[in-house]
């Protein structure tokens, strides 16, 4: 099990963007200079004395790792007795290790997982329910959005509570969009992918040279599960009753295809046009530059995007099926609690502590995304929400009522992410068929979704 384990979940840390890791404060385990993480010491052996050693992990960077020793210095100074050893490789690096920690059986207390990795844990049994200490309050989840805290579900049980909360949403540079004198759609209303093209038509033909309606969605791997669950069956979105890749050939071929129309229609731009522009960071990217209008980006880049351009953005809800299905997949950061742990009860003390506790939370500041916590949200915004964030807040909340209910991803799913991604440049290119690429994917799908079943 353990060597199908390693398989099955290394998939996750073949995504790019490794991030650096930073040296810890006293109390923490400093990265090794290589990046990874420094194991920590078993309890027998680590330095704290007699203090309880709890260990915890997470992919992390020199900003994002201060904020959780401090946050750890908060729990420690209530808790005299507890000494925290922490792990925070950068993304890339800090699957591979969780993948070698939890086959090997050395895997910290708490753990942090992302969505697409929910349903590559849970099923192999690697973590604990969280059912019981929901139950009793040690994990207090009164005046939560539970929306949100359906993101930690795997089957009937609950084995994460959510950092942060994100979702697709779709940018419109307003400011922009008013001095060519169109109007943009209320917040709250729905409109279609054959209504949004038609829109984005109208904006086109007011555009000068060198600059599009809306950015090209090929490259958008968050995107594509949005339109594949606006056209499934709620539920049933990721494999189907006999354990097959349930997306049929047509949704696939139909997401391929929807770029490709945008592209010959002129809204959206060649792609080597997007390729240029999209190695730019986001604070320099098109739509910072006036260079398209519509964005699809996860709502908790508000603030990045806003804070660097004079216009005035507004956020959209993503359209929704030509059927009038709503397909909004909530992206969350988690903590989860190892079943090898010897320290449940402390680890999940510790998870409510930082999701609850006030002055934790103001610490955070939303750095993984909106907070599940109502409690939390109103106190961060009675203390000076930044707008953007504000922005993104009331967004989640708007979505996740209409969202079909949160279905993690079956073990194997998460690993074609990047099948799709390179089908989809294929297409783009003119190498391959909308219909070929879907039938492409279904058929790696399958593999890899039976390569995990064994």
């Amino acid at each position: 099990m353990r060597k199908k384990l390693i398989a099955a979940i290394l998939a996750s840390a073949m995504m790019a963007g490794v991030l650096a890791g930073c040296a810890a404060p006293a109390g923490g385990t400093a990265p090794a200079a290589d990046g990874g993480a420094e194991a920590a010491q078993p309890e027998a052996e680590a330095s704290s004395g007699d203090k309880t050693v709890l260990r915890v992990a997470w992919w992390g960077n020199s900003t994002r790792d201060q904020l959780y020793f401090a946050i750890n210095d908060l729990f420690m100074a209530e808790h005299p007795d507890v000494q925290i050893e922490t792990e925070s490789p950068g993304w890339g690096d800090y699957w591979t290790a969780q993948a070698t920690a939890y086959a090997s059986g050395s895997a910290a207390d708490v753990v942090q997982f992302q969505s697409n990795q929910i349903g590559e844990y849970c099923s192999k049994g690697v973590l604990t329910p969280l059912d019981d200490y929901v139950a009793d309050k040690t994990i207090d989840l009164d005046n939560w959005n539970m929306d949100f805290v359906s993101t930690g579900n795997y089957g009937d049980n609950l084995y994460m509570i959510t950092l942060g909360l994100t979702a697709q949403a779709l940018y419109v540079n307003e400011t922009y969009l008013n001095e060519l004198g169109m109007e943009l759609w209320p917040a709250d209303q729905d409109i279609t992918w054959d209504e949004f093209a038609d829109y984005l038509k109208q904006v086109q033909e007011k555009l000068p040279d060198d600059t599009y309606a809306c950015m090209d969605i090929y490259t958008n791997n968050d995107l594509v599960w949005v339109w594949i669950r606006e056209n499934s069956v709620d539920g049933t979105e990721w494999v189907d009753a006999d354990g097959k890749f349930a997306p049929s050939a047509e949704t696939l071929a139909g997401w391929y295809a929807y770029s490709n129309d945008m592209r010959e229609a002129g809204t959206t731009a060649s792609v080597e046009w997007t390729q240029e522009w999209n190695s730019k960071a986001w604070e320099e990217g098109p739509l910072v530059n006036r260079k398209v209008l519509f964005y699809f980006a996860n709502a908790n880049q508000a603030k990045t995007y806003q804070n660097s351009m004079d216009d005035h953005l507004e956020m959209r809800k993503v359209p929704v099926g030509n059927n009038g299905h709503h397909g909004d997949l909530l992206i969350t950061s988690s903590f989860g609690i190892s079943e090898t742990s010897d320290k449940k009860d402390l680890a999940a003390e510790y998870i409510n502590f930082f999701v609850n506790n006030q002055e934790a939370q103001k610490i955070f500041n939303m750095e993984l995304g909106v907070p599940g916590s109502l409690t939390v949200q109103e106190m961060l915004a009675e203390n000076g929400m930044d707008p953007s964030d504000q922005a993104a807040t009331d967004y989640l909340n708007m979505i996740s009522k209409e969202a079909p209910p949160f279905i993690a991803k079956a073990p194997g799913v998460w690993a074609i992410q990047n099948e799709i991604a390179s089908a989809a440049e294929l297409v783009a290119g003119g190498d391959m068929t909308p219909e070929d690429a879907a039938e492409y994917i279904i058929g790696i799908a399958n593999d890899v979704i039976a390569e995990n079943a064994e």
